[in-house]
């Protein structure tokens, strides 16, 4: 079996056993690292972080990037749910800007550049095309994720602690990590999907073999959210997927310890909620929030004709000829701000109803793949996948639609990829190479590195470390 989906073969090596050794080392470190490097473009890590130019434009343009890699998995690759990802593309890529030429007035060019935020759902062909390339084993898909998650959370409390009091009054164009508001004051807005991801990856593991400190780690991932990164919106989406998470791992007894667990995370709950409406109150006033402007605004331009509850108007951006302070009855205006009704806005009915489809679509997959395994990971995409649904009442799904397709291309993979014992862990390599080495010195045959040996180990023999 040839292509991209095809097992890796494993490659002939030298007889010496320290350097195949040196070599599994190096073969499996590289592609920890190329994970590393590689799934933060595709999950959007600094789509929108503008302190960091170099890698802002990278995240910009990787879609555009990977597009020979997407156009290859279309036509090479069994994704998940295929037809459904590629007419939510023909609709936000083709027919929203046609439609926002014609209602809004934009220009071809403003019309091309509202596109961009959602090129990313290429992802879900252009991720499976890599990790079909690369062949990480899930043991190594593990090491990676948690990785950027503890980095998440190591440089969001570095920076909170040693960055001085002039980086954060700076504006949004010039900064998207330092915010400073009367409400919360000075805080980070970190890209959280290793963060998150992270902590799902605890909750899950703590349910399925309980240790002390991973309930400690969660605890502390937390008291870094609400004291550093301050979004209350997405704390308490968190919070509720990690009380879900629980619920669901549990074998027997799950109503009783769920309403344990709803009675015990109840009380920050409603403190968050009780913030959030103490900060809007005491920001605004009695007056009428922007966001309830916005959503006035946007109701009353999608009712002027009723078919653009249907089809959508399309967007702007800064790029077009036109504002939406020309169209729209409002000084200030961002879909993003808006949640289903902004998407609604751009896309109409029938775009919201592909994107949530979409958004089903990968809880289905990731909830098949996690029942099929005791490995937190699955059960993480999952959660996380629930965590986009539960929090896009406030932001938009079409903010950063990398990370769903991430969690698709990573269920996708982790499910093709076999158990980590058929894709030969390091230790597995390394106990062959020591075994076949003793038994085999002075002989001139080689070994396979990367898959499994075709003969069996001898019964009684011990395995790997």
């Amino acid at each position: 079996m040839t292509g991209l989906g095809a097992p890796a073969r494993g490659r002939l090596v030298g007889e010496s056993a320290e350097a195949r050794v040196a070599d599994a080392l190096t073969v499996r470190g590289g592609i920890i690292a190329a994970l590393v490097c590689l799934l933060p473009m595709f999950a959007q890590t600094f789509q929108y972080v503008v302190d960091a130019p170099p890698l802002y434009v990278l995240s910009k343009a990787w879609p555009i990037l990977t597009a020979p890699l997407a156009l290859l998995a279309v036509t090479r690759i069994a994704t998940p749910f295929k037809p459904l990802v590629l007419a939510t593309i023909a609709w936000t890529w083709g027919l929203a800007p046609a439609i926002s030429i014609i209602e809004l007035g934009n220009s071809y060019v403003g019309a091309a550049s509202t596109t961009l935020k959602v090129l990313s759902l290429s992802f879900a062909f252009s991720l499976p095309a890599v990790l079909a390339i690369v062949k990480p084993t899930r043991e190594e898909l593990r090491r990676a994720v948690i990785g950027l998650g503890v980095a998440t959370f190591v440089i969001m409390t570095l920076l909170f602690v040693l960055a001085p009091d002039s980086f954060y009054d700076q504006g949004i164009l010039e900064t998207k990590l330092f915010l400073k508001d009367e409400g919360r004051g000075k805080r980070i807005y970190a890209p959280m999907f290793f963060g998150m991801m992270s902590i799902f990856f605890l909750n899950r593991s703590f349910w399925l073999r309980p240790r002390v400190w991973k309930a400690v780690a969660g605890a502390v991932a937390f008291l870094l959210l609400i004291l550093i990164y301050k979004q209350r919106t997405a704390i308490a989406a968190a919070l509720l997927c990690v009380l879900i998470g629980a619920v669901l791992s549990l074998p027997r007894g799950r109503l009783t310890v769920a309403a344990l667990l709803i009675a015990v995370g109840a009380w920050p709950m409603l403190i968050l909620i009780q913030s959030i409406s103490s900060d809007l109150h005491s920001g605004f006033g009695s007056s009428f929030s922007v966001r309830q402007m916005e959503l006035i605004a946007a109701l009353a331009f999608l009712n002027d004709e009723p078919l653009r509850w249907l089809t959508g108007v399309g967007s702007m951006t800064r790029a077009g000829d036109v504002s939406f302070a020309d169209v729209v009855d409002a000084d200030v205006f961002f879909l993003a701000d808006l949640g289903w009704i902004g998407v609604v806005f751009e896309y109409g009915a029938i775009g919201a109803g592909l994107l949530l489809l979409l958004h089903l679509a990968v809880i289905w997959t990731c909830a098949r793949v996690a029942a099929a395994s005791r490995d937190p990971l699955p059960w993480a995409l999952l959660d996380y996948s629930i965590f986009i649904l539960a929090s896009s009442a406030v932001y938009s799904v079409v903010f950063a639609p990398g990370e769903l397709m991430t969690c698709l291309g990573l269920a996708w993979w982790f499910k093709r990829s076999g158990s980590d014992e058929d894709a030969a862990p390091p230790g597995k390599v390394l106990w062959d190479l020591a075994r076949r080495s003793g038994t085999q010195a002075g002989g001139s045959r080689g070994v396979m590195l990367g898959r499994r040996p075709s003969a069996p180990r001898p019964a009684g023999s011990p395995g790997p470390s």
